[in-house]
């Protein structure tokens, strides 16, 4: 018999906890804490719960996992999605034949609607109290029974101990969503042969389910009209018997059937023809963003009346849309030389999530915005920052609780806002930044501070600067330069270029690490004699930052508070004084 997983056959052998918590990689005191010593007295519970309102009314009770608790959970989940995903590849040749769309490497809403698009009937149903339906005792039966799995019993045990809570799989839990795929799986391979005996396509969404067929009529074994009724429909028998069989309830309150005259949505997209967003959706996000750019902050109605609407909640609601809709359609068109280029034209709703992070990121920030050139920066001066406590309390509590904001390099800022680390990238927001906030009535109560390189890479962004201001950029420790944005360089280290690197101590940039030496530069590829930045900032600064001498950081940060009071004064000033260009007066 040949071996699937390799991960899976660690599982399969092992028969204690010990032998878990070597394939986990923690020690097994910290799993024994976890499961065994949390929730007893004088010790914290294992689970906080709290509320959130669902969107279509009603609250969804949240379980959080102690972070000790969590940590195994999280472990034990990345094990089993590989496992699963490992497990799926034997059985699946094609990827739109997976059966399960939810909580697994890219499979989303989008392609599970995918499956179901150009329908005749879409029917939908779902799935009552999913994750609490699904035990402890169906957890360990599962692993010690299933096929692929049949771990031993005090394994199978152990592992429904570290997913499950007041006998059940928890919302909260990283174990939940994987785990309930798995159990599921047995249900999906029913439901899917009920649909191709019937001539309709199947797909599953956490506890979001969805048939569809282009026959005329659609099959009364998995849904038919309510008795008495056009518009409402109930599941069928023959769909009730499996659902039944495989230990879980429908939610009848759900059930819908989805005509292609009408609308039709599958978790949350419409599916009639291209898989998009719901017009009056995106309309109501838009109209959300227009009063936080106008206002500073936003509604949405419920029941005809106004609730105020997270931020947080509006970010998710754009990356939703953006998640769907993508940037755009790329266009192909023949230049003068007759060669074919391709150019990105972008959707509204890219370019209104565009607007929304350069608002709620860059312009409207609830602290002063720390802007570097990339993560490695923020290593530095984070640690700077907390070792400088005392000093600097305008930027840090005592206990190194930063009052300061490192702006966060994500794939959503790289792909959206075009910041993903670098001078070049930093040149663009600079000179295009007026323009990105432009029309923004609230906000800018907080400086952005962007901190560059003294050195080669950044010279085209200071002749930007000392063109703007009239003011060579060796002559002031920093410049205004429109709204809220500040420019910093990187203070000289002996009269001359100074990258961030060279403000740390020279026995510490010369020290090697794991018999390597520092490329202050990041050019070096031999990878056996030099370490990069990324190594310097998380390896050398970040994990001895009690020990290191910060003091070559005095200057920029003693620059940064100055930045900081200085924004003070002009928020206080009319909006058109405010926002005229400035120098630093000369120290």
């Amino acid at each position: 018999m040949s071996i699937v997983s390799l991960k899976l056959e660690q599982y399969r052998k092992a028969i204690n906890l010990i032998d878990i918590a070597h394939i986990l990689a923690l020690e097994p005191a910290h799993i024994s804490f976890a499961l065994y010593k949390l929730d007893k007295p004088g010790f914290a519970p294992k689970y906080s719960e709290f509320s959130i309102t669902k969107k279509a009314g009603g609250v969804r009770t949240i379980k959080a996992p102690h972070k000790a608790l969590k940590a195994v959970q999280k472990r034990l989940a990345q094990d089993l999605l590989m496992i699963e995903q490992q497990l799926e590849a034997t059985r699946i040749k094609k990827s739109d034949c997976v059966l399960a769309h939810g909580f697994k490497k890219k499979l989303s809403i989008m392609t599970n609607g995918e499956n179901h698009r150009h329908r005749r009937h879409v029917f939908n149903i779902d799935l009552k109290d999913f994750f609490p339906t699904i035990n402890f005792g169906r957890v360990r039966g599962f692993f010690m029974k299933h096929e692929a799995f049949e771990l031993h019993e005090s394994v199978a045990t152990l592992l429904a101990q570290i997913a499950c809570h007041n006998n059940e799989l928890p919302q909260g839990s990283p174990c939940s969503p994987v785990i309930s795929n798995l159990i599921a799986s047995v249900l999906d391979v029913r439901l899917n042969e009920l649909a191709h005996r019937y001539n309709c396509t199947y797909t599953r969404y956490a506890d979001d389910i969805t048939f569809s067929t282009s026959e005329r009529n659609f099959p009364t074994a998995i849904g038919r009209r309510e008795l008495e009724s056009i518009n409402l429909w109930e599941a069928g028998p023959k769909l009730l018997k499996v659902i039944q069989r495989a230990g879980f309830e429908l939610n009848p309150t759900k059930t819908r059937m989805q005509h292609s005259y009408s609308r039709q949505q599958v978790t949350g997209v419409v599916v009639n023809q291209k898989v998009n967003i719901a017009a009056d959706y995106y309309a109501e996000v838009a109209a959300m963003c227009h009063h936080l750019f106008m206002d500073g902050e936003c509604f949405t109605k419920i029941s005809g009346t106004k609730q105020p609407f997270h931020i947080k909640k509006l970010r998710g609601r754009l990356a939703y849309i953006y998640q769907v809709r993508g940037k755009g359609p790329k266009v192909i068109q023949k230049g003068e030389d007759g060669e074919l280029k391709g150019t990105q034209k972008f959707w509204a709703s890219f370019n209104l999530f565009e607007r929304f992070l350069n608002y709620a990121d860059l312009y409207a920030v609830d602290r002063p915005l720390v802007l570097c050139e990339g993560v490695t920066d923020n290593i530095y001066i984070k640690s700077a920052i907390q070792a400088l406590a005392v000093a600097y309390p305008t930027l840090t509590s005592p206990a190194g609780e930063l009052k300061v904001k490192l702006f966060k390099y994500t794939k959503t800022s790289t792909a959206v806002q075009q910041l993903g680390g670098g001078s070049g990238e930093l040149l663009k927001l600079i000179t295009k930044y007026h323009l990105r906030t432009k029309n923004f009535k609230a906000g800018g109560k907080h400086p952005l501070i962007v901190i560059v390189d003294f050195d080669e890479g950044s010279k085209i962004i200071f002749k930007e600067v000392e063109k703007k201001t009239g003011k060579k950029i060796d002559t002031q420790p920093w410049f205004h330069w429109d709204k809220n944005l500040y420019i910093v360089p990187i203070p000289k280290v002996g009269g001359v270029d100074t990258p961030i690197e060279r403000l740390f101590p020279q026995a510490l940039l010369d020290a090697p690490f794991d018999g390597k030496a520092f490329d202050i530069t990041n050019s070096e590829k031999d990878g056996s004699k030099f370490f990069g930045k990324k190594v310097f900032a998380t390896k050398v600064v970040a994990a001895n930052k009690g020990t290191i001498n910060f003091s070559g950081f005095d200057p920029l940060l003693a620059t940064v508070v100055e930045v900081i009071e200085h924004h003070k004064t002009k928020t206080a000033l009319p909006f058109a004084a405010a926002v005229a260009p400035v120098a630093a007066k000369a120290p």
